[in-house]
């Protein structure tokens, strides 16, 4: 119950109850915007969240076929020379919104400018086209992985955001405005019932100086 239940009904406290079911109903709408706008985005990352994971797949299988490839053709001692020798990783980030939600995008970061370029202990001139093929669908697929991450991170956040949303859409559908709504059924009740008391008392003592005219 709110507090307006223990204090005495006015036409004050009528309006006062009006207004913040008024108010409680516009902050409702609010949600409800912010609700369909998360579950837009949230739609639209899962649709590029199902094509990347298709490209995915379809590299992994030409991953796996290249690297089959370089083996017949180079020998398994090439794939101790590709051992990457690559540093440590800086991962920078970026903070976005959406409709109140924040989320941390991320990228890799390289003295270079080119996050995704390693070295390896060979010699181009020494082996097979699939090694340079292998390489590059390599290159192809870490970008695909830190596509999968950022998007991991939003859809993780939008969803909790989306849970928060509908939770307080139903605290005020289904507990604050059916409350408002009793409060303001009671105190019109009691007014029109004081009003009509108001009215009855007014007439017999109308009645009552009539009568004692007469007299």
């Amino acid at each position: 119950m709110t507090g307006s239940a223990h204090r005495p009904p006015t036409r004050e406290q009528l309006l006062d109850v009006r207004k913040r079911r008024s108010t409680v109903q516009y902050g409702k709408q609010l949600l409800e915007k912010k609700r369909d706008a998360l579950l837009r985005s949230i739609e639209e990352d899962r649709r590029r969240f199902r094509d990347l994971e298709r490209e995915f797949r379809e590299r992994t299988k030409r991953l796996s076929v290249l690297y089959a490839l370089v083996r017949m053709y180079d020998g398994a001692s090439m794939m101790q020379l590709l051992r990457m020798d690559a540093p440590e990783i800086s991962v920078s980030s970026v903070r976005h919104s959406l409709m109140g939600c924040h989320f941390v995008q991320f990228m890799p970061e390289s003295a270079n400018g080119n996050p995704h370029q390693t070295r390896s202990a060979y010699d181009p001139a020494l082996t097979s086209l699939y090694v340079d093929d292998l390489l590059r669908e390599i290159g192809s697929v870490d970008a695909l992985v830190w596509q999968y991450v950022n998007l991991t991170t939003k859809l993780s956040f939008l969803e909790k955001e989306l849970r928060k949303t509908l939770m307080k859409i139903n605290t005020l559908q289904y507990v604050l405005l059916p409350e408002l709504a009793r409060d303001e059924t009671r105190i019109r009740a009691i007014l029109s019932e004081r009003e009509r008391q108001e009215r009855f008392s007014i007439k017999r003592l109308s009645s009552k100086k009539k009568a004692h005219a007469v007299l």
